[in-house]
């Protein structure tokens, strides 16, 4: 049976916004929550929960309706990484130390373990044999969450270590002075991509592949590393990109000065932009959550912004 055309038309409007994610298509700002200061790294936890470091030694808990609760560990001093182990617990790096905190009692839990390797700190990962792996300096370091006292340590001549990130039994570090992305094995060896500039922080993704931005060329750039293949560049003037991380079939970044995300897929160029966050925001770390959602430390405005409809 043949439908006149208007009908016709209407129930395929009703059909395509029946269709799972057809009114949710377009990633958008839901919210921004305010902290006490500046947000440094944040990282996903359990249930949806999210946690950001706080200028002033502190930590922040983000709950996934954007409620947020401070807590000031005694053990942190100058916090830079943080991640979530496999432990079930928080782990950040400060100078020559790790901390971990139970998420349960963050605020008198806390534990700190000496690591004399870390004199820069830097991002934290889970990573290859069940440890924890982070880059200081000319240092890769490495331990297991049940004995942070017997760290390893290994020496990259010429390295100045920023971001790291790990997949596949690799590990992937930013060299920044050297101007290149470093791929290794716990076992040793590496490859070096140059990339120019002064790259900053690398996330992974499919098909051992991983992808970095590079404030330090002009204009500004964010790059992928395909196996066997040299980087590929695309140019983000004005940009200033700086955190990472992989989501939905696609690497989102934080560009600080132009206060927006890019979108960057595994194939193609950067071809969308979050453009609703707060004029001077300054948008520096952000991490995947749950049901779609983005977290993006917002520097400059002392706030932490949820981004929903994050998907393919």
């Amino acid at each position: 049976m043949r439908l006149p055309g208007g009908l016709a038309g209407g129930l395929l409007a009703v059909l395509v916004l029946a269709l799972p994610g057809a009114a949710d298509a377009k990633p958008r700002l839901a919210g921004t929550f305010d902290v006490s200061d500046k947000p440094g790294q944040i990282t996903r936890g359990s249930g949806g929960t999210m946690w950001a470091l706080i200028d002033g030694n502190k930590l922040a808990r983000i709950r996934p309706n954007g409620n947020v609760t401070e807590f000031s560990p005694p053990e942190l001093n100058g916090p830079k990484g943080l991640t979530m182990g496999r432990d079930g617990n928080l782990w950040a790096t400060q100078n020559q130390e790790v901390v971990r905190i139970p998420p349960g009692d963050p605020e008198n839990g806390a534990e700190d373990f000496t690591v004399a390797a870390i004199g820069s700190p830097q991002r934290i990962v889970n990573g290859p044999r069940g440890k924890l792996w982070t880059a200081s300096d000319d240092q890769l370091v490495s331990f297991d969450p049940a004995d942070p006292d017997g760290f390893d340590a290994r020496t990259i001549d010429g390295m100045n270590a920023r971001g790291i990130a790990a997949a596949d039994g690799k590990i992937w570090i930013v060299d920044f002075a050297g101007k290149r992305i470093i791929r290794t094995k716990p076992s040793g060896g590496l490859k070096s991509f140059n990339v120019g500039g002064g790259p900053q922080e690398v996330a992974t993704g499919p098909k051992k592949r991983a992808a970095y931005t590079n404030q330090g060329t002009d204009p500004h750039t964010v790059g992928r590393i395909i196996p066997k293949r040299k980087p590929i560049k695309n140019k983000v003037p004005d940009t200033d990109p700086f955190g990472i991380t992989f989501a939905a079939g696609s690497w989102w970044i934080a560009n600080f000065n132009s206060d927006n995300l890019t979108m960057l897929p595994v194939k193609g160029k950067p071809r969308r932009r979050l453009n609703s966050l707060p004029d001077n925001c300054g948008p520096r770390w952000l991490a995947a959550g749950a049901k779609g959602t983005l977290w993006v430390s917002l520097e400059n405005s002392s706030q932490i912004a949820r981004i929903k409809g994050v998907k393919r």
